[in-house]
């Protein structure tokens, strides 16, 4: 009887073990991060998508498990929930795989938050046209590929939400909320926020939003879901607070300022709440 008690408890501790790693666990301090790899987590964070409001949730959902099936899973990606300093792995191994099983181009961070907004985002006043350079490629994926074109219909929306902006004489923390000021753009969700890491560029004296995403407000933690970039994976992370997400993106590279150059700005719809502060440009 002993024997059979111990194994059925061996048992149940394997299930609880497996259970907790698909969702943060209980016993690992925040912040916690996961790439959408596994299909509950996916489930899960399409759950409190659907919860907070946000649009197009089962589109968002077909997007995200199809580049987990034919990109992210048989890579050295973490499949389950892991603490952020832990989320580690080749995403660049993603690439090669999506090429081999696509002909078109892979969604980026600013059209997978446009397409979980949908028509909780207003533009009142959008540009009629873009002639910019640093959307191309999102420009170029959503006009020609049908997958997108959910966000083809609202394209100048689309371009003047995230295309270059000028840099205000009060500096690059004014650009992002005097583009939404001048086109009346807003964002009606009471828990649900766009984030924006608004960068300056190097070659004129303009600015773009380099990098997006979808932060929720779940009351005792905040989830910030987003799509690394073209051809990488889809990330969630679960947060205490926004200093944490700050030291999130202020400790990824690709987001910090030139030489000379004012700081990264990151926004929370059109308020600034933090700047990318990185070891290169802590002394501007």
């Amino acid at each position: 009887m002993k024997k059979t008690v111990c194994f059925l408890l061996a048992i149940l501790a394997v299930m609880l073990t497996a259970c907790s790693q698909k969702t943060p666990a209980a016993n690992v301090g925040l912040p916690q991060a996961a790439y959408l790899i596994d299909e509950e987590i996916i489930d899960n964070i399409c759950v409190s998508l659907q919860k907070n409001g946000l649009h197009n949730v089962d589109v968002f959902k077909a997007w995200v498990k199809d580049f987990a099936e034919t990109s992210a899973a048989k890579t050295d990606l973490p499949k389950q929930w892991v603490r952020l300093s832990d989320l580690r792995g080749d995403t660049f191994a993603c690439a090669d795989r999506w090429e081999k099983t696509h002909d078109y181009p892979d969604a980026d961070c600013r059209m997978t938050a446009m397409l979980l907004m949908g028509d909780l985002l207003k533009v009142d006043r959008p540009k009629k046209s873009y002639d910019g350079t640093y959307l191309m490629m999102d420009v170029d994926a959503i006009e020609n590929t049908d997958k997108y074109r959910m966000i083809r219909e609202r394209e100048t929306d689309f371009t003047t939400l995230f295309g270059e902006i000028p840099i205000p004489d009060a500096g690059i923390a004014q650009a992002l909320p005097q583009n939404w000021e001048e086109h009346g753009i807003s964002f009606n969700s009471e828990s649900a926020s766009l984030i924006s890491v608004v960068m300056e560029d190097t070659m004129s004296p303009t600015a773009f939003v380099g990098h997006a995403g979808i932060l929720l407000d779940e009351g005792d933690s905040l989830l910030f879901i987003e799509k690394l970039a073209f051809e990488q994976p889809y990330q969630v992370t679960r947060l205490r607070n926004t200093d944490e997400l700050i030291k999130m993106l202020s400790a990824r590279p690709e987001y910090a300022a030139e030489d000379g150059k004012e700081p990264s700005v990151i926004c929370r719809n059109n308020a600034v709440i933090g700047r990318i502060i990185s070891e290169q440009n802590a002394g501007c």
